[in-house]
């Protein structure tokens, strides 16, 4: 890492405020980066408000620094790799770092980076990056139908009962009371009792086809999965690589009730929903897939990386080899 120029970005609220305490609490971060890197070879920015994470990174980038380190949870992660892409980092030989803080930690359960601050800085200082698939996905705007956004995202997009759980907690008015991960787990309780799966009509396309077929379901929850955990501890994925070119898309559909609680919960918990029955579920892997409402007036919400990305309809694809990564050897 001689020579080069370290960015970090951090996030001070993330997971209820450890990313703050992550890079403040004396003997921990900040001194170590002090200690291991030169004066004048890094810097540090805190973001200050949703979105900030990827005008940081593309302002890294342009001031031709050589490694972002993002400090906070999967969202923090994630906005970060969408302003590297928006910035073509790769093209300049920028890679990404983690230093996880958030609650859930998913994406780095799936690359195996230690939780450990100080260990993970020395993955970061002891590795060059590694190239690693990126997601994208264009979909409705939630609040005007009549426009539609796009976003990267690096560990997993998902919608249906997935999507309805994180826009509940981002809409809560008792999230700043208690933690992030207990919002979390409440809300997944209470969406599971009440949620009915949408009728909804998809197609999935393998590298290079042009045409796929439309299949209708009604959706419980599709992931379109380039990392393997979903939600702090499901592993919906097992089988995703971040380095393969493809998306692992997987999906629980025409579900009772009885069904979700008793089968399709623990079998996401455990890594095994290929052992519900066909006509409930499936696993594939492609690089693109579409999907829409059978209803047109349905509000159906996605989640990128645990945050609300818009609702359906929606086209993801994966791009491969999209960013540059520092991660454990092992990964």
């Amino acid at each position: 890492m001689d020579g080069k120029k370290i960015g970090f970005i951090v996030n001070r609220r993330g997971g209820g405020g450890k990313g703050g305490k992550t890079w403040d609490k004396a003997s921990i971060l900040e001194p170590t980066v002090a200690t291991k890197i030169a004066k004048g070879h890094w810097k540090v920015e805190f973001t200050k408000h949703s979105g900030h994470a990827s005008d940081l990174a593309g302002q890294f980038i342009r001031e031709g620094y050589n490694v972002i380190v993002a400090v906070g949870g999967d969202g923090t992660i994630s906005q970060v790799v969408h302003g590297y892409m928006l910035a073509d980092g790769k093209s300049s030989g920028c890679s990404i770092g983690i230093i996880s803080s958030g609650t859930g930690g998913d994406f780095v359960r799936s690359t195996g980076t230690p939780r450990d601050p100080v260990q993970a800085l020395d993955v970061i200082l002891k590795n060059e990056g590694t190239h690693v698939d990126v997601g994208h996905i264009k979909c409705t705007q939630a609040q005007d139908t009549s426009k539609t956004s796009e976003q990267f995202f690096i560990n997993i997009c998902s919608v249906g009962i997935s999507g309805a759980i994180i826009k509940s907690v981002e809409s809560s008015s008792i999230a700043k009371y208690i933690s992030g991960g207990l919002v979390y787990w409440l809300y997944t309780y209470m969406t599971g009792l009440v949620y009915r799966p949408p009728p909804v009509r998809y197609t999935l396309f393998k590298d290079g086809e042009d045409k796929g077929k439309e299949v209708d379901m009604k959706l419980y929850i599709m992931a379109i999965a380039n990392g393997t955990f979903l939600g702090g501890n499901m592993r919906i994925a097992p089988k995703a690589n971040i380095s393969d070119g493809q998306l692992d898309v997987v999906c629980l559909h025409d579900l009772t009730l009885l069904d979700a609680f008793f089968k399709a919960s623990p079998a996401l918990k455990s890594g095994d929903l290929m052992k519900l029955p066909a006509r409930q579920a499936f696993t594939e892997r492609n690089t693109k897939v579409t999907m829409t409402p059978v209803d047109p007036s349905s509000k159906i919400y996605i989640e990128a990386d645990g945050e609300v990305s818009g609702i359906l309809p929606a086209t993801w694809h994966i791009v491969p080899s999209g960013c540059l990564m520092i991660l454990p050897n092992k990964a």
